[in-house]
């Protein structure tokens, strides 16, 4: 079983399994809480997929020493308590406020107004890279109806440009085509934009490497794993 989990993405599917198991098993006791249920089946989760693919022998010794882990979780829960209560004498005296108060109360339309005016726009290509609409796509020997295609599909990063319009990255396509495991990162964070900018950047779950260039490299099933980290396990 361990020789079957060895990548990224099956360790990953293995971890969503326990979880769910786990919580609709807890879920079921009476009286204890939906997220107590929800957190503690994300740590069997992680437990389970870090004890998995140990070599039996391993395993065989953890499981010699379970109580000793439940010990230590135990510890852990008590000087992590221990931590949080900071005692905090009272003044003698207190103080009178001298603040300004809230100021003036505006609607939120005047709100907006305002915040528009303060706000900088820039242009697309400063943060997402070099751009194209289909026209120019279609120059580079991708057809629109193919770009389209993808675009329906979620298998291509596309920005919204203006009320209609969609601008594709050119980091995203290899030989013509979306980079393999662009799909995979559109259907884990949903929105487009948020989905290229975490693209883009450098990601500390990659060694400082941007997830794009990770994927250029066919290492899809780690960028898959972190931006699951990322944006599916809060």
């Amino acid at each position: 079983m361990a020789t079957q989990l060895q990548s990224a993405e099956a360790r990953a599917g293995l971890r969503r399994l326990v979880a769910s198991e786990v919580s609709e098993a807890l879920t079921r006791q009476p009286g204890l809480a939906k997220t107590t249920a929800a957190n503690t089946a994300q740590i069997v989760a992680a437990i389970a997929a870090a004890v998995i693919a140990l070599p039996p022998a391993q395993q065989r010794r953890l499981k010699s020493k379970s109580a000793d882990v439940a010990d230590l979780i135990a510890a852990f829960a008590r000087d992590d308590t221990r931590a949080e209560r900071i005692a905090i004498p009272e003044p003698a005296e207190v103080e009178p406020r001298k603040g300004s108060g809230f100021g003036e109360l505006i609607d939120i339309e005047e709100g907006r107004r305002r915040l528009s005016a303060y706000s900088i726009k820039g242009p697309l290509e400063e943060w997402a890279g070099p751009v194209a609409g289909s026209s120019a796509l279609r120059d580079r020997g991708i057809a629109r109806s193919t770009l389209h295609d993808w675009q329906r599909r979620d298998q291509v990063v596309a920005l919204l440009v203006g009320a209609r319009k969609h601008a594709f990255p050119l980091e995203q396509f290899v030989d013509g085509r979306p980079v393999e495991g662009i799909a995979d990162i559109l259907k884990i964070v949903g929105n487009p934009r948020r989905a290229w900018l975490w693209l883009v950047q450098q990601s500390p779950l990659l060694g400082n490497m941007r997830p794009i260039d990770l994927l250029k490299r066919e290492r899809k099933d780690e960028v898959v794993e972190a931006a699951r980290t990322v944006f599916e396990y809060p």
